[in-house]
């Protein structure tokens, strides 16, 4: 296959993937709204941070290494697989016995037994990382996205059954941890590789001179990212740190799943193009269009229409997670972008500059959380959002140092989008004063003025939506 061929089949089974895992926690998370409580959310949520920043930790950047080097071996995988799971074994015994003192930081004795118990999910996950990277390597992305969703599938009619039968958190601990077992499991069957008795302490040092530096990074991201739900769950309620934690659920499905999709198949094939930076920048710039024609007009009509969408999902007792959710999808707008420009850089090898950068993006969205927290939840969440901002700028400064790819241009490129996204918005909110409609009317009126303004104006994102399309089209015909 061609290479873009090898493009458009990845991001055909990754987007089968994505939205589909999407379509499932969606749909399970509206059952499982009902029968449980935001307090049951925010236990969750209050422990995230803890098994996040542990799993990055096990993965340790050599997962990204691996995609990186052109031709790793047996020995290099197996390397990995047994310091994979070594260090969650590790990782897990620190858990186990802080459990408590977790506990007594959120004055909640519960969280103590549920960590101890879902930490488990360290050592389940460490199984299956080299198989699932080594599927990614290869763009075979139509296995990974079966598995995910098939073990997904089967791990969230669990989950409900136990919520019905009323286990409350428990029933999320059950779903997270059966979802990890199943998933690893098929990923041994599907990849069909099996380490060797082999241990290179020398090939451990040479990954880690790449993944070192993604690893501190990605280390130092997680906890920033999850530093809110970890000040949140202190400062705060329980409930109010599930309102919070179901409005974050809500965002990062409007704001996160397209890009998430993109990056899972553009990061191999950004390493493939390392030595054409011509190439890679077409795709960036192709990558950046796309995203923002598509993710700016979702961010906009979830902000129309949050109020009577959270109240018809999930029922009156999470409306107060309305404001969060609009707020969140503001950062959305440039929390979209983030990864795009991240590993096109990566994808060069420049793991230092990304490291060393990481010291001040998220040390700055620690001072914006720390001056938020004087207005309470709200003065968080707009930090997070300037946060969003600020990351976004410093990663595509990145790209116009490393790939050549002006940040005026790429802004360029973005400014079209963001205004016709916005004008429509205020459009339809306009004509809702005037004539209220039903929130899936409204939907509907946005959706055909924002694609019937694009392309009357014949816009360069619009024109590359259509060519993906047509290339997509094109192959399945050209496959009957």
């Amino acid at each position: 296959m061609s290479l873009g061929a090898k493009i458009l089949s990845g991001t055909i089974w990754v987007s089968v993937d994505k939205f589909g895992t999407m379509f499932l926690q969606f749909f399970v998370n509206l059952i499982l709204a009902r029968l449980l409580t935001p307090a049951d959310y925010g236990c969750i949520g209050m422990l995230a941070i803890f098994i996040v920043v542990s799993q990055v930790l096990i993965d340790g950047g050599f997962g990204s290494a691996l995609i990186q080097k052109k031709q790793p071996t047996q020995v290099d995988y197996s390397t990995i697989f047994f310091w994979n799971l070594f260090f969650a074994c590790f990782l897990y015994v620190v858990l186990f016995f802080s459990a408590s003192q977790i506990a007594l930081f959120f004055k909640m004795p519960l969280l103590s037994d549920v960590l101890k118990v879902l930490g488990l999910i360290l050592i389940i996950n460490s199984l299956g990382i080299i198989q699932n990277n080594r599927l990614r390597k290869l763009l075979a992305f139509k296995k990974i996205s079966l598995v995910n969703v098939l073990s997904l599938s089967a791990a969230s009619l669990v989950g409900v059954f136990l919520a019905y039968r009323g286990w409350g958190v428990w029933s999320l601990v059950a779903m997270q941890l059966i979802n990890a077992l199943l998933n690893a499991g098929t990923l041994w069957l599907v990849a069909r590789w099996y380490p060797s008795w082999t241990f290179s302490f020398a090939i451990l040092k040479e990954l880690f001179s790449f993944g070192g530096f993604l690893l501190a990074s990605n280390v130092l991201q997680e906890i920033c990212k999850n530093l809110q739900g970890l000040i949140i769950g202190r400062k705060f309620s329980s409930t109010e740190m599930g309102l919070y934690s179901q409005a974050k659920k809500l965002d990062d499905v409007a704001c996160l799943t397209l890009p998430n999709v993109i990056m899972q198949v553009l990061f191999p094939v950004y390493a493939q193009l390392q030595n054409d930076l011509k190439q890679l920048r077409k795709t960036l710039d192709m990558s950046v269009q796309v995203i923002s024609f598509v993710t700016f007009p979702l961010v906009a009509i979830f902000i129309l229409v949050a109020h009577p969408l959270i109240s018809f999902l999930y029922g009156n007792k999470w409306e107060g997670a309305i404001p969060y959710f609009q707020i969140l999808c503001v950062g959305g707008l440039f929390a979209c972008l983030q990864n795009v420009n991240y590993y096109a850089v990566a994808a060069l090898g420049k793991s230092k500059p990304l490291f060393r950068w990481s010291f001040y993006k998220w040390g700055m969205l620690f001072v914006l959380l720390l001056g938020g927290m004087h207005w309470g939840i709200h003065g968080i969440l707009w930090g997070m959002v300037l946060s969003s901002l600020n990351i976004y700028l410093v990663n595509a400064l990145l790209v116009s140092k490393y790939c050549h790819y002006p940040l005026m241009k790429q802004l360029k490129k973005l400014l079209p989008v963001f205004l016709l996204s916005f004008l429509v918005a205020v459009f339809v909110w306009l004509f809702n004063q005037w004539l209220p409609l039903l929130f899936g009317v409204t939907i509907v009126m946005y959706m055909i003025v924002y694609m019937v303004i694009a392309w009357s104006m014949r816009m360069e994102a619009w024109k590359n939506c259509i060519q993906i399309v047509v290339l997509f089209t094109k192959r399945k015909i050209d496959n009957n």
